[in-house]
């Protein structure tokens, strides 16, 4: 009978250390998950370094943007960019001059594919960019290898019209510097989808796109402000 006893008081003191370390456990292993990101979270506003930057540089050609976007569940940012873009080159094969500058505007959608919300952001998206814009072009030694006599003949053309369609596959990072200011860089591929310029010749460069061709790849760093 003393040892059933003294078994029944092993046991029960057993029994007072093992239950609060198992609820203890219990509370940690049940903690509630984070909550779900609200529909809307606001907006965002922002400006981009890499045009600044390439003016302040003398670059030939630069292009100066604002953007608003909006966060809806922490995941789709709809955005609308608006920029002007310019540019001045003299040609180094021949005694040539470019000249434009015009606004421009993109409007598409970014989703972020991270999952925890620590302020960083892997973000995938798409933009229609769209430019109209006059461009100056003048070659004072201008000579026609074909049809001329070999004499120069001075050219000068101003206020050429050009019109651009593009559009944009953009893949981007950002995160939060402090509080509300983020900053983050996009890697954009921009396949042109439609055009319509002078018949006095192409423009060098398209506000907005970049150099004039079929294609062609841009970038950003963006310094963003949530509101």
């Amino acid at each position: 009978m003393e040892r059933i006893s003294r078994f029944i008081c092993i046991l029960l003191i057993s029994l007072v250390a093992v239950v609060p370390c198992a609820a203890k456990k219990s509370k940690y292993r049940l903690e509630p998950e984070m909550p779900s990101a609200k529909l809307f979270n606001g907006f965002g506003v922002g400006i981009d370094g890499v045009g600044l930057g390439m003016k302040f540089l003398g670059g030939r050609f630069a292009n100066m943007e604002v953007m608003a976007r909006a966060n809806f569940l922490e995941k789709y940012f709809p955005i609308f960019e608006l920029g002007i873009g310019e540019a001045n080159r003299d040609g180094n094969e021949q005694n040539t001059h470019f000249h434009t500058r015009a606004p421009y505007f993109r409007i598409g959608a970014d989703y972020c594919f991270t999952t925890k919300r620590n302020g960083n952001r892997l973000l995938v998206g798409m933009r229609y960019g769209f430019s109209s814009f006059n461009y100056d072009y003048s070659n004072p030694d201008f000579t026609d290898e074909v049809y001329g006599d070999g004499t120069a003949t001075p050219i000068d053309f101003e206020g050429l019209n050009g019109k651009t369609h593009w559009l944009e596959i953009c893949v981007g990072v950002e995160t939060r510097i402090w509080k509300f200011v983020r900053l983050g860089w996009t890697l954009r591929y921009k396949p042109r989808i439609y055009t319509h310029y002078s018949e006095h010749g192409d423009p060098w460069y398209v506000p907005g796109f970049g150099k004039n061709g079929s294609t062609t790849w841009g970038g950003s760093v963006n310094l963003m402000f949530d509101i």
